[in-house]
This record gives structure tokens, sequence and C-alpha cells, in this order.
């Protein structure tokens, strides 16, 4: 595999976030070989044009570039054409609303090159606003993606244990390993305006089924640009819906991690703990609650349901892995 960085940028309908992400990234110090790789999924808006025609006039002879179309709607569909696509080892996923610091490429390198074991690494953000900044947003910046992901730069397999999706550097050969293995995705990050999400805690715990570490670097900072359309509690109320979704998809990576698969007797035991009163506790909340307090009277019943009526999805999901891991 050949050493360098390949910048993988996937967009839906992008272009007005675009001018940003790209001035960003343009802006790279970066002495190694290095690439933009732009998928488009699905855009209805002329992104690809538009990326195309900004790149000419404005990159960076640093950076080569190139882009694609993935008609298939899905992030995980599209991060797995640009993966394809890479002619370096190192891919690293930037979103169309990241605004990298100008070392971002370089340090992703030489901490990935400084380990062999590490097999995702990620970094830190902070948000900018488009319009103002709601006076809730630092309490719920996390289900934003908007946090720090350790307390110090090292290994977190065994503490946060996974990453999320922007500015995570993998390594391409990890990513051919699981492919050969036919691993398969069941959770697809985002499609169009979808809020379906988890495709990048998923990648995370793959690699830690394979034994690769999951490592946080402080250097590695950016910007994450929040529009106004996102910055109400109606979307942060569906954001955690999504969440809690996928959510009940990774247990069983994370019963597997643990060597510690659940039967549907461990399952009907966890769903009557409490009973009934603790669920008249959370209908009540559901119904006379503040934000907070609805919210997670709804987590509650949601895993409430999984726990009574998913188990064999579950089971679907354990074996799938198993297909591959074993």
């Amino acid at each position: 595999m050949n050493q360098g960085v390949s910048i993988i940028l996937c967009t839906y309908n992008g272009k007005n976030r675009l001018d940003a992400t790209l001035s960003h990234l343009a802006r790279q110090q970066v002495s190694v070989p290095c690439e933009l790789i732009l998928v488009d999924n699905a855009s209805t808006d002329d992104t690809k044009t538009f990326a195309d025609t900004w790149w000419q006039h404005h990159g960076t002879p640093k950076i080569s570039y190139r882009s694609f179309e993935q008609p298939i709607s899905g992030k995980s569909y599209a991060q797995d054409l640009g993966y394809e696509k890479a002619q370096y080892e190192y891919l690293l996923v930037c979103d169309d609303d990241n605004w990298l610091c100008d070392t971002y490429v370089q340090s992703s390198y030489e901490v990935m090159e400084s380990d062999l074991q590490i097999g995702a690494l990620g970094g830190w953000c902070e948000a900018a606003f488009e319009s103002e900044k709601p006076s809730w947003f630092d309490r719920y910046a996390r289900y934003y993606a908007v946090a720090k992901q350790g307390k110090e730069s090292g290994d977190i397999t065994n503490k946060k244990g996974c990453l999320y999706g922007a500015g995570m550097v993998l390594r391409k050969s990890h990513w051919l390993e699981l492919k050969q293995r036919g691993f398969v995705h069941l959770l697809t990050c985002r499609k169009g305006t979808s809020l379906s999400s988890g495709g990048d805690t998923e990648y995370s715990y793959a690699l830690r089924l394979l034994g690769y570490k999951i490592w946080y670097d402080e250097r590695l900072y950016f910007t994450h640009y929040m529009t106004s359309g996102r910055l109400h509690l109606e979307y942060l109320s569906r954001l955690r819906k999504a969440i809690n979704e996928s959510d009940f998809v990774l247990w069983a990576y994370l019963d597997l991690l643990k060597d510690s698969p659940r039967t549907q007797q461990d399952f009907l035991k966890q769903a009557l703990k409490g009973m009934p009163l603790l669920c008249i506790k959370k209908l009540r909340l559901l119904l006379l609650g503040d934000y907070e307090q609805k919210e997670q009277a709804k987590f509650y019943f949601r895993n409430l349901g999984h726990l009574l009526f998913s188990y064999s999805s579950y089971r679907k999901h354990f074996e799938s892995m198993k297909i591959w891991l074993f």
C-alpha cells in the first residue's frame, strides 16, 4: 500500500457548505503524499460540479483531487467507494461541515506511523454556528459529536472505545482485511436527510474485534459547522432517537467484545427490572416532564421495546458478525 493520506469527503447536497470546508483543506501544511477524494452521495444540487470547479481554481498542488458519484444513499456506501478509490494507506474522513486545522493531515500521518496497532484515530472539535448558539447547546453538544474524545492523547480502546466519524483516520489495509473477511455494515450512517447514524461506532468496534487500538490525539482539532436547521430541540429529539436505534444494533458488538452474549431470558429479566413502578414513573415523565425528562422516558420505552420484542434481531446481528469474525 502506498504511504500517504487519502482525505475522503462524502457529501449529500453539500454545495452551500463546501466552500469553507475545501478552503481549510487547501490550507493544509502537508509534506507527505496526499489526495482529496470527494464522493457525491446522490446529491440533487450539482454538488460535484461545484466542488470540481472550486478545487480546479483554488486547490493546492500539494493535494491531488478526484471526485466520484455514489448513487446508493447512505454515508457508509459513499465512504466505501472513497476507500476503494483511495491510493494511500491512511484514510481521513472529513465531513462536508468539518474545518480541519492546517496541521491535521500531517499530524494524522505521524500518529498512525508511530504505532502499527492503531486501527482508528480521532481528534476533537468545537462548534461554529450559522445563527445564534442555543442556550441549551453545550448541555447536548455530545449528540452533535462536539466534544473531546479523551482526557489526554493516547489509547482509548478500553475507555471511550469508539470514535465519531468526523475527522476519523483509518488504514486502508484494515478496511481491505474486513472486506476480505466478508464484513457487511449493519448500520449505514445517514441517508440523505435521514438521521440514521452509528456506522463510525460500528467500524470502531469491528476493528477492536480484530485486535486493533482506538486512539485519540489532541493535536487533531477541527471546527464542526452547525447550520441553523439543526439547532432546535425537535431536531435534537430526532437525533437522539436515531442514536438510540443505532445503539440497539451495536449491543451485539459490545456483548461480543465482552465475550458475553445475552439470552432471551437475560433480555426479559432486564425488561422487567423495576416493574411496574419504574414504568409508571417514566410514563408520568413522558406526559408531564420537561424536555430532558421526556427524552429520558422515551429512551426507557424504546429500550423496553427492544428488550421485549427484538431479541431475534439481536441474535441475527450477533450471528452475522460471527460469520466474518471467525
